[in-house]
């Protein structure tokens, strides 16, 4: 029996010193020290190291970063080389635009459960409030169009989403005039917005324009695949074609096009496209076979709109 009842003591004691024994706090990392350890953030590491940001590596903070992976750097055309003769400050401009603010007083992380939504949303960074618009498809989440493809990773002073692309500053690309201009692929689509008039308008406003390539003008027929034949369109049918692949008022990145969306286009609230394919594949009415995205712009965000190429020429009802 007396051994039992030491036996009940002992035992006792232990369990009451260890719900004594308080719980080893979590450390969080900085993070430097968070992206050094991740080899797919080399590139951003070195961008890191190049601008001058200690305020936000290194304040109170919360401050929720979008950190582009390596390969996204590479895609965007960004390497250690090039890095290199950037000066600081145009390095600390572009990775201002990855560093969202919180809409919240006090600030708090931006995490992946504020990105709910059926469109993408606006939501300030720390460029000089410049926008970046946020969104969900299936089970992912999308900054810009950018996907993130690790998620709320927690640090001393904020969070970390890993993205698969980088997004550029809209003001570097201007508006959506000039990312058409620039691209070299969109002469003949740029010739039916201005023989429909709708040209002019694209320094303003908000639209999201699905420009065909010059290939997709080509492979089209005629009228579309010259610009005499363009231009010998009559202005109504310009106009029907052109506002055809023209959305107004807003801004539609790649998982904004989701399968059994129709999207009323600038032709009419009735004149809508059909999504296909998880939203990779669009066709109207007078489409016989669907279109994919296409060419050298995808979610390209300019001061005024969102572009992005398309591989073929949707077609209106008759």
């Amino acid at each position: 029996m007396k051994l039992i009842k030491n036996i009940l003591f002992v035992s006792t004691a232990v369990l009451l010193l260890a719900s004594c024994k308080k719980e080893e706090p979590v450390v969080l990392p900085d993070l430097d020290t968070y992206i050094s350890k991740q080899s797919n953030l080399s590139t951003f590491n070195a961008a890191l190291s190049k601008a001058n940001l200690d305020e936000y590596k290194k304040g109170p903070g919360p401050f929720s970063w979008l950190a582009p992976t390596n390969d996204a750097f590479t895609a965007a055309g960004i390497t250690a080389d090039s890095l290199n003769k950037m000066s600081p400050g145009a390095v600390s401009y572009l990775l201002m635009y990855h560093i969202l603010r919180s809409n919240d007083n006090p600030s708090r992380n931006v995490q992946t459960n504020e990105m709910i939504s059926r469109f993408s949303v606006s939501r300030a960074t720390q460029l000089d409030g410049a926008l970046a618009f946020m969104g969900q498809k299936g089970s992912d989440f999308f900054v810009n169009g950018a996907r993130i493809v690790s998620s709320n990773n927690f640090l001393s002073n904020g969070i970390v989403h890993i993205i698969d692309r980088v997004n550029t500053p809209p003001a570097l690309r201007g508006n959506v005039q000039n990312l058409l201009e620039r691209t070299g692929q969109h002469t003949l689509f740029i010739a039916l917005l201005n023989r429909s008039s709708q040209w002019a308008q694209l320094t303003g406003g908000t639209f999201t324009v699905l420009a065909p390539t010059d290939a997709a003008m080509i492979a089209a027929g005629a009228p579309f695949n010259t610009l005499t034949g363009i231009n010998g369109l009559s202005v109504a049918d310009a106009t029907r074609f052109s506002r055809f692949h023209m959305f107004s008022g807003a801004r539609l990145f790649n998982n904004d096009f989701q399968d059994g969306l129709t999207p009323s286009t600038m032709q009419g609230p009735s004149r809508t496209i059909r999504v296909t394919n998880n939203g990779a594949r669009l066709a109207g009415p007078s489409n016989t076979s669907p279109i994919e995205f296409g060419g050298n712009l995808r979610d390209a965000l300019g001061t005024n709109g969102v572009v992005h190429s398309i591989a073929g020429v949707l077609r209106p009802a008759n």
